[in-house]
């Protein structure tokens, strides 16, 4: 086997890949998705339901302005304060329904503290203000999987791909929720496609190798497992789930 890689390794290198790594094909809700997160730095607690959170009241300062809330929101957050930062961005909203970056910044903290219905209620809010925005309908979608609203999911990265064909980390997220409804094949088709459009895309070779260990094909999951250790140890790839810069 290539690498020098026994059989018994493979098998044990893919179970702690899933484990550690790859929840993504059914067996956890517990993921990060490309372009989701506040920072890349910020501890995220995800598939937590509202009622078992514990949050503390906020008390904001009075008589700001609503782009003052949205920066006390964005200063909050470099503490790790989400609750602080919500309830600034929730606040700029009631003032400025119209405040674009408030609903980004906000369906984010939303979707960081697991609250998955609460982001999905932002995002298709924002959509009303920017309804050929593709990364808004990108990031949708990764709610509604992680949601496991699958449908919905592939209809959100269909149509964040009809508005860019070639946004690659829609086709990963495909990738993941076609393997969610084992579609392995589409699976398939879905990260080869987004790594042909960015080939430093490593998270997709991560996630091919998983689909391809439960197609049982296992020397083209170790070849996909080795792509992803190099690009991670070169540091080649892009941080897990990274952000693309407009959402």
């Amino acid at each position: 086997m290539k690498m020098g890689m026994t059989g018994k390794n493979l098998q044990l290198f893919a179970v702690a890949s899933i484990v550690v790594l790859l929840s993504a094909c059914g067996c956890s809700k517990k993921e990060t998705s490309e372009n989701v997160e506040i920072t890349r730095s910020d501890a995220v607690s995800e598939g937590v339901s509202d009622a078992l959170q514990t949050r503390k009241e906020v008390v904001l300062p009075e008589k700001m302005t609503a782009t003052e809330y949205y920066n006390y929101g964005l200063e909050s957050i470099k503490k790790s304060g989400f609750d602080e930062a919500i309830a600034a961005w929730e606040k700029a909203l009631a003032l400025d329904p119209t405040m674009i970056n408030a609903y980004e910044k906000l369906g984010k903290a939303y979707y960081t503290q697991g609250r998955l219905d609460k982001a999905g209620e932002i995002y298709r809010k924002e959509l009303e203000f920017k309804p050929d925005d593709p990364m808004i309908y990108y990031s949708l979608g990764v709610v509604y999987r992680m949601n496991e609203q699958f449908e919905d999911a592939v209809k959100m990265q269909t149509k964040a791909l009809s508005l860019n064909p070639n946004l690659a980390i829609a086709y990963n997220e495909l990738g993941l929720t076609y393997c969610k409804q084992k579609k392995l094949d589409d699976a398939i088709v879905a990260h080869k496609t987004a790594l042909e459009l960015d080939p430093k895309l490593g998270t997709a070779h991560n996630y091919l190798g998983v689909v391809y260990l439960l197609k049982g094909m296992s020397a083209e999951a170790e070849e996909e497992f080795n792509q992803f250790k190099k690009y991670e140890a070169n540091k080649n790839m892009y941080p897990p789930h990274g952000a693309a810069s407009s959402h």
